[in-house]
Parts: structure tokens; C-alpha cells; sequence
């Protein structure tokens, strides 16, 4: 159950808001040399349709792409989308029963033949977090509705996720989405029912510790170890995960997925993607496609899904990680939970009363709202104005847009 918030947490995000901008922004690793030069991504084609803003899920056809959006309370944009080569849509299929309450990833069965719609999102500043999650899944040809999988966390504690992987056995693989140490795995811990049913319980079969890079992004620090998505090549040999800045490919050459991600050591290719939350294989194998999140992009802002050719590298040595000292006195930030800290940069977000801004060009900002979703659980729909803001934390970047944090306020839960 979540820790009611306290007069003083309240306080200390209002006064503290410039400082929890600049601990953001100070977590991020030294370097003493300039942050890795990003590579534009090759545009294949740009999704104009309105529906499609908030895309979070992306899988590519041999005639062209599968996409869902992020959660919305907009019944036309409750879809399962086809997309024609051209980014125009070909087909959509409706969810059965109430539908999804916050979908977050695609991905494909190791035979191609069954798509799965992770519905695990579940955001860390909620004040009421979800009971149960769920996959869906569907033929991938679309020629039937999404049936609906329930599944439950160990000891019902809450976790925001947002990457989906197929083992080779053909069991989910659900990746937590974290604001900072090791991601964890987790798998359905007995066969899964399908309907409106109790939830199967999960078990953690793993954790996760990416390599830390110095790639830009608009989230900086948050944005290098959030992991967004996640892919699987169609001959299995691989997978992908994927942060608002980098994609991380692992070998897989035994079939062992968890294993890949635990013990492996990955390559690394940077992202430019503005707010990059989906990453695919070509039906070949050969190249990552990303999409962004259009919902935190200016309005004029176009929504391309963009080609990377997979680097052959790992992660490079960051300048003056290997000579900086251990610490040995714990920081103020040390003697703050997670919770605390999430709760500064909300308030810091939510007033940008003590940091030295000014407005750019009007914005979009997701402010959230909750209202009744399927048995046990909420939806959350978002608004869609407010200002970018310059914050003056050094370190942030010139479109933070309050601490590059996207926030919900939820009102009440059945």
C-alpha cells in the first residue's frame, strides 16, 4: 500500500524544486568530454493520422507496422492499428470487452503468428497503484479481437513496466521501467487464464543492469536507464531493450532470454529519438525501427518512425568514471526513498515556483486524470496543455518541460 504523503515531503518539493531539478540532472555520469554525438535516425515515413499522437508499441510487418497507443480515454484511439508502408493506417481492430487501461508494448510470438499487447503501465506518482496488470493477445494478422490475460506482481507490490519479450517457450517476459539500479524480470508463475478471470501471479525470474552511457536525451540521467521497450529478431538469435536514449542488443544464442539480459554484455547503438518509447526489428532482422511518443512533443511536431542500423559496439568508458573515488559520506538524496524523490520532481514540475524559468513556445505536458476502468482497476486520460519550460538547473537542457517528468494526479479508485 502506498505511504500516504506528508506535510514535510510536501514542503520539501515546493522549496526544493530547483535543487530536485539539479539532482536529476548531477545523477547523470561524469564525463569530462562532450556527451555522445547522436546519429540521426533514418525517416521511413511519418504518422500524420490524429489518433496516433501517443504511440507506445510498435511492430513491423512485411507490409508495414502494427502500433498502440499510450493510455487514453479517447474511444477511437483504443486500437490495435495497422499501418500501410506509407505510416497510413490499413486496418484497426477493437479491444474485447472494456478494453485496455494503460498498453505499453508489442511484441511477437517466436513463430510470428501471435501478437501480445502488453497492458502494464503504471505510473510511479499514482497515488493509488494498480492491483493487477494484464497482456493481450491476438493473431497477428488481426483477424480477431484481443483476448485479455490478468496477471498479478509477487506480494502485490506495484511495478511500472513498460517492455514485453516472448521467450522461447513462449511465456511472457514483463521488464520494469525504473527511475534509477537494476530492472527487473518477471514471468507468469502458472499457465495463464484468458478473460476477465483472477490474476495469475507473476514470479521475478531476473534483474537487469544496463551499462551507463553519456548519451543526450531530454530526460538526461532518467531518460539513459528507463527502459521503454523491448524487441525480439525474428530468428531469436537476439534482443533489444531500448531507454529514451539508447538501445541495448543482447546475443541470445542458447534460446535463454533471461539469461541473455542478466549475464550478457550488449552493444550499444545511441537513439535520436525526441521521446522515444517503441523499438522493432525488420521483418529481416537487419534494423531497429523507433517511434516516438507524440503526446510529449510540441503539436507542430512530427511523429516518424526512424531506422537505426545496430551498432557493433558496447558501451564506451565514460572520461574520468574509472578515477573518481568512491564516496565515503552519503549525500542528502542518499536519505531519501524513492517515493521522496519522485515527489520532489512532481512538485517541481507541478509549480516550477522556485526554479528561474521562462515560457518557450506553448507545449504539451500530460496531466493525468482517473476515472473508472475494467473490475479492480482505473484509466487514466491526459490533458494536453501547459507550458515547455527553460529550467535553470544546470545540466537540465534547453526543453526540460519540468524536469522532462511526466505527471498524474489521480483523483479516486473503485
Amino acid at each position: 500500500m502506498r505511504r500516504p504523503v506528508s506535510s514535510v515531503t510536501v514542503a520539501l518539493g515546493l522549496l526544493g524544486a530547483t535543487v530536485a531539478c539539479t539532482a536529476v540532472a548531477l545523477a547523470a555520469p561524469a564525463s569530462a568530454s562532450p556527451q555522445s554525438a547522436l546519429a540521426p535516425g533514418k525517416k521511413r515515413c511519418t504518422v500524420t493520422d490524429e489518433r496516433l499522437r501517443e504511440l507506445s508499441g510498435l511492430v513491423a510487418t512485411k507490409t508495414g507496422y502494427i502500433v498502440i497507443n499510450d493510455s487514453s480515454e479517447i474511444e477511437s484511439r483504443k486500437r490495435v492499428f495497422f499501418l500501410d508502408s506509407k505510416c497510413k493506417v490499413s486496418d484497426e481492430v477493437r479491444y474485447s470487452g472494456r478494453g485496455p487501461f494503460d498498453t505499453e508494448d508489442l511484441a511477437l510470438s517466436p513463430n510470428g503468428k501471435t501478437l501480445w499487447i502488453a497492458d502494464t503501465g503504471d505510473n510511479i506518482t499514482s497515488r493509488q497503484r494498480r492491483e493487477r496488470v494484464a497482456l493481450w493477445s491476438m493473431p497477428v494478422s488481426g483477424s480477431k479481437q484481443p483476448v485479455l490475460h490478468r496477471l498479478s506482481y509477487p506480494e502485490g507490490k506495484p511495478h511500472d513496466a513498460e517492455a514485453l519479450l516472448i521467450g522461447t517457450d513462449g511465456n511472457p517476459l514483463i521488464i520494469t521501467k525504473v527511475t534509477s539500479g537494476k530492472a527487473l524480470i518477471f514471468t507468469p508463475a502458472a499457465k495463464m487464464r484468458s478473460g476477465d478471470t483472477e490474476a495469475v501471479p507473476m514470479k521475478k525470474v531476473g534483474e537487469i543492469s544496463l551499462p551507463k552511457t553519456d548519451t543526450e536525451n531530454r530526460l538526461n540521467a532518467f531518460g539513459r536507464v528507463a527502459i521503454t521497450g523491448a524487441a525480439r529478431s525474428p530468428d531469436g538469435s537476439r534482443v533489444v531493450l531500448r531507454t529514451y536514449a539508447d538501445a541495448f542488443e543482447y546475443d541470445v544464442p542458447d534460446g535463454d532470454v533471461v539469461a541473455a539480459l542478466t549475464t550478457g554484455t550488449p552493444r550499444v547503438t545511441p537513439l535520436a529519438d525526441p521521446f522515444g518509447e517503441a523499438i522493432a526489428y525488420t521483418p529481416d532482422g537487419k534494423t531497429f525501427l523507433t517511434v516516438s511518443d507524440g503526446g510529449q512533443l510540441e503539436e507542430d511536431d512530427p511523429v516518424d518512425i526512424l531506422s537505426y542500423t545496430p551498432s557493433t559496439e558496447g558501451a564506451k568508458p565514460l572520461a574520468g568514471a574509472a578515477d573518481t573515488p568512491k564516496k565515503t559520506e552519503q549525500s542528502w538524496l542518499d536519505g531519501l526513498t524513492l517515493q521522496d524523490i519522485t515527489y520532489l520532481i512532481a512538485a517541481a514540475g507541478a509549480t516550477g515556483a522556485t526554479a528561474t524559468e521562462r515560457p518557450v513556445r506553448p507545449g504539451r505536458v500530460t496531466i493525468g486524470r482517473w476515472s473508472p476502468g475494467g473490475p479492480g482497476q482505473m484509466r487514466r486520460s491526459t490533458a494536453t496543455t501547459r507550458p515547455m519550460m527553460v529550467a535553470s538547473s544546470p545540466g537540465i537542457g534547453s526543453k526540460a518541460g519540468f524536469c522532462g517528468i511526466s505527471q498524474t494526479w489521480p483523483s479516486r479508485r473503485r
